[in-house]
């Protein structure tokens, strides 16, 4: 009896254990809490995994439903699993693709954009600067593309970026043409994004307007209406008067080091041959155009010409 009681303890203390070890491990992909703490992708392109698959089981069940403007979303949603281990990755896509009629021929192609992935890493290790050389990269890109991909499966995945490319690349010329002038530049890029797509046009409109107001505020006193009225119609009346005295304030004190230069040179000249007395007295002029800060500030100005806008 005594031996019966502990034999039925022992069970009963080791029937929880013995569940938990056989116990379905959870899907991670239905799991968005544990879904968070994946890593990022190194293959060039970081994607978070955020527990939810770009294209839903539910409707894929019809042959090549996977063929859509997801596909590419699916794909790198599992290379995210790449940084873990390749094994990883590998049961995570069977998982999802093994129910699926179509699934060989998905797997074939997660296979090359695999290998794209890869190739790309060497692709993006060249700098590229001049409108000629992104164009000459987008060019073998396109070459990389054409040798592992089907024309089909070419648009379904890079069909945007491509169109986004060459947009980039038109307005990168123009930006370089050293034969225009600014204003031609301003209004020759403003007409070429009247022609994108509403989508690009969006994205693209923010990043030329702060270039038009740096042009505004940077190198000239703001002083006319049309200029006022520009920075009141992007942020309203209130934020451009700050901008105004920002740019004004701006504007003084580039007057202030240029007037500091002068008196630099001057001073150079009148102490040629005593090099501790032009000292002496740099010093008591700095002191006397700028304050404690001021002298700081200026030090950077001077160290980076460029900052000084003429």
């Amino acid at each position: 009896m005594k031996w019966g009681i502990i034999i039925f303890c022992i069970i009963t203390f080791m029937t929880p254990l013995i569940w938990q070890s056989f116990k379905p491990a959870v899907n991670s992909l239905s799991s968005k809490s544990a879904a968070e703490t994946e890593q990022k992708v190194t293959l060039n392109m970081a994607v978070d995994i955020d527990g939810r698959l770009p294209i839903s089981p539910e409707i894929s069940s019809a042959t090549e439903v996977w063929q859509t403007e997801d596909l590419r979303a699916l794909l790198d949603f599992y290379i995210a699993y790449y940084e873990q281990s390749e094994l990883k990755m590998w049961q995570q896509f069977n998982q999802y693709c093994h129910p699926f009629s179509f699934c060989n021929d998905l797997t074939a192609l997660f296979e090359r954009y695999l290998l794209y992935k890869m190739q790309l890493q060497n692709l993006d290790t060249d700098r590229v600067n001049l409108a000629s050389e992104f164009e000459d990269r987008l060019d073998r890109l396109n070459l990389l593309r054409n040798e592992l991909f089907s024309a089909r499966e070419i648009s379904l995945l890079f069909e945007n970026e491509e169109v986004w490319d060459r947009y980039a690349i038109q307005r990168l010329r123009i930006n370089q043409d050293a034969s225009l002038t600014k204003q031609q530049k301003t209004q020759l890029v403003q007409q070429q994004i009247t022609q994108m797509p509403e989508s690009m046009k969006q994205a693209v409109l923010p990043t030329q307007q702060l270039r038009s107001i740096n042009q505004i505020i940077g190198n000239t006193v703001v002083n006319s209406s049309d200029e006022y009225n520009q920075l009141a119609s992007y942020f309203g009346d209130d934020a451009a008067q700050r901008l105004v005295a920002v740019n004004q304030t701006q504007h003084m004190w580039l007057k202030k080091i240029q007037l500091f230069k002068q008196r630099n040179d001057d001073l150079k000249q009148q102490f040629e041959q005593d090099t501790s007395d032009y000292i002496q007295a740099l010093s008591q002029l700095k002191q006397q155009m700028f304050e404690g800060n001021e002298q700081k500030r200026l030090q950077v100005y001077l160290a980076n010409p460029t900052l000084i806008k003429q």
